[in-house]
Parts: structure tokens; C-alpha cells; sequence
């Protein structure tokens, strides 16, 4: 037997040890509520396990998190929905979903629908893909060939667009040199992976550039484990096994006063620039990457933010056109895409094909 096999073997037997032992211990403790064996015939009895199991077993989060330590340090595994690379960089296991055709043409057939809507309003997009973590960071990843078909796969979707008419800004050249694009045990990128983006965009002739003027308030320096940790091990284990807690320091773009002494409060400079509408996911939902602060101090244009962390690219915009005012909304528009939610059908939405 190889040390592989052999270690592979070992975590499972860890784990239904302790499972006889908390039995043991759970059934032993007084008060603790039986199932009722009639519900072996209607399946009653199976939830009512369940639940005794899920309130009362003991041990059971420390357990797992040992567990899952044990599997990292010996296996360089984790649980369903992460993949371990090298370094101790994780990725997400979705960014290794096999790519189904008939998804990512809905997904192009989305993009397009909503490019339409915006150009009768007489709207500029703009479409910014992200590329994948596992795409970026060559050396850390688990799989050479998932990386260059990913890379592919974002050259396609770039591709595609333009033959869609649709305007789209390649974010990869600017990503690419950067020590530390995406942090190493989140799926998100770090505050100068967004600040690179925003420059980039703002450098696109599909943006003019405005005359706000920012200054740039940095907020307290934030630690957190990263959410790809959850599938290895628990949080307080983590840093044990070499996973340290992720660390950025977040910053915001404070709008100057005018000749007037005044700040527009709706975002426009006294010469008039106009404000930019930014939809997309948690790359910019959320204000620990500073993504929308970084376009705003690109862009010298107020940036006003519609992205929602947790609902991928497409429901965020959605909510966006139904909400949009068509007489009073920004005249150009940025959408932030990461492509590996090309391949999740989960995150479409639906009606697309009627409006294109």
C-alpha cells in the first residue's frame, strides 16, 4: 500500500472513530431525546435523527474542523467546493466547472439582451471580464491545463462580444503582472488587483474621463479568512495549518469641494461630467476591494454602485434595468463579469432570448 493510499485510508478511520466514540457519548447523555421507531415506515424517523444529530451531537464543529485540517495537512485535500493549490493557495471549485455550451450561449444571449435595452435608452456599456483565479496564478495551480483552457475560455468570451457589437475592456494585461491579483485563500481579488482594472478601464476610450476631484481616505486594515477557507477547516484551525487570515486595507474616494465650496451631492462636477452606474458581483459589492472608490479616482466621475455580493453578474443587473430611469440614469454603464459564472446556470436569468 502507498503512503497515499494509506493516509487516505487513515482519515476516514479518524473519522468513524470518533463517530462510535461522540455515539457513544451523544446516547449516553441524559435527556437526550429517542426517535420514534415508528417512523421507520412513513420516514419520519430519518428527519427526526436529523435534527437530534444536527441540535445535539457533541463535538460535532470541532470535530469537523479537525477533520478537515487533518485531510488538508495529509492530503492537500478540502471539501466539496474547493480545490487546493500549491502554496496553500485555494481555489474555487467552480472555476473548474466543465464549461456547457448551451450555458454560456444563454449567457451571451443575456449580456446581449441587456446591451440592447441599454443603447435604445441611448446607453453605453461596457463589459468587463474577470479573468479566473486559476487562469492568473500559474504557479500556484493544481492544474496547467485548467489554467490555459480557462484562459481560452476568457479569450472567447472577449471574442464573442466584440462580435456581439458589444463593447468590452480585456482586464487580464493589467491583472497579470501583479504579484498578488486575487487573494490567496478568498475567491476575490485584492484592493490593487481592482485598482489596476480601474485604471485600465479608465484609460478605454469608451470612458471619458471627468474634472471631480477625489482624495482618498484609507479605512482600519481588515483581517478575515478567506471564504474558500470554510471548506477546508474552521476558522480559529486555519492559521495552524498554514492558511493565515487574508489582509487588505480598504480606502474611500471623498469628493472635493467645488469653487463654491460646495460637494455635489448627485455627483456632477461643475463643468458637468456625469456620473458612471457600476453593476456586477462582490468583486464589486464589496468595499474591502475598494473597487468602485479606485474607478471614481481613475475616472475623476462619481461612480455610483448597484453590484450585490452573492447573486453573480446577471440577477444584479436585472434588478438594475427594472430600477434604472431611463430620463434620469447614468449614460454609460459598467458591468463587472468573473467568467467562471459563465458556466452556472444557476445564475442566469430567464427571458433572455425573448428580448434580443
Amino acid at each position: 500500500m502507498t503512503l497515499s493510499l494509506a493516509l487516505k485510508a487513515t482519515v476516514p478511520a479518524a473519522f468513524f472513530g470518533y463517530a462510535i466514540a461522540a455515539n457513544l457519548t451523544f446516547f449516553s447523555m441524559p435527556g437526550t431525546p429517542m426517535p420514534v421507531l415508528e417512523g421507520v415506515f412513513d420516514g419520519k424517523i430519518t428527519h427526526d435523527i436529523d435534527t437530534l444529530y444536527r441540535d445535539s451531537l457533541p463535538h460535532k464543529a470541532p470535530a469537523v474542523g479537525l477533520i478537515g485540517a487533518a485531510r488538508y495537512v495529509l492530503l492537500d485535500e478540502g471539501r466539496p467546493g474547493v480545490v487546493v493549490g500549491r502554496g496553500g493557495t485555494l481555489f474555487t471549485s467552480e472555476e473548474f466547472r466543465a464549461a456547457d455550451p448551451l450555458t454560456y450561449k444563454k449567457a451571451l444571449l443575456e449580456i446581449a439582451a441587456v446591451a440592447n435595452d441599454l443603447q435604445a435608452q441611448g446607453v453605453e456599456l461596457l463589459v468587463a471580464p474577470l479573468p479566473a483565479k486559476v487562469d492568473l496564478l500559474r504557479a500556484q495551480s493544481p492544474d496547467a491545463d485548467e489554467s490555459r483552457r480557462l484562459e481560452l475560455f476568457y479569450s472567447t468570451f472577449l471574442q464573442d462580444l466584440n462580435e456581439l457589437g458589444i463593447q468590452a475592456i480585456d482586464t487580464r494585461p493589467a491583472l497579470l503582472p501583479l504579484s498578488q491579483p486575487f487573494l490567496i485563500t478568498d475567491t476575490h481579488w485584492t484592493p490593487e488587483g481592482a485598482s489596476a482594472v480601474a485604471q485600465l478601464i479608465a484609460s478605454n476610450e469608451t470612458l471619458t474621463g471627468g474634472t471631480e476631484q477625489f482624495s482618498t481616505q484609507t479605512d482600519a486594515t481588515t483581517k478575515f479568512a478567506g471564504d474558500l477557507v470554510t471548506y477546508v477547516t474552521s476558522d480559529a484551525l486555519a492559521p495552524r495549518i498554514g492558511l493565515a487570515p487574508e489582509q487588505v486595507t480598504p480606502y474611500r474616494a471623498i469628493a472635493q469641494a467645488t469653487d463654491g465650496g460646495v460637494v455635489d451631492i448627485f455627483g456632477n462636477s461643475a463643468e458637468g461630467s456625469e456620473k458612471v452606474d457600476l453593476v456586477g458581483t462582490s468583486y464589486s459589492a464589496n468595499p474591502n476591494w475598494s473597487f468602485a472608490e479606485a474607478l471614481k479616482l481613475a475616472l475623476h466621475r462619481d461612480v455610483i454602485n448597484y453590484a450585490e455580493e452573492g447573486k453573480g453578474p446577471f440577477a444584479p443587473m436585472q434588478s438594475y434595468m427594472t430600477k434604472r430611469d431611463p430620463l434620469d440614469g447614468a449614460a454609460q454603464v459598467i458591468w463587472e463579469i468573473p467568467v467562471r459564472y459563465l458556466t452556472d446556470p444557476a445564475m442566469l436569468t430567464t427571458g433572455a432570448e425573448d428580448r434580443v
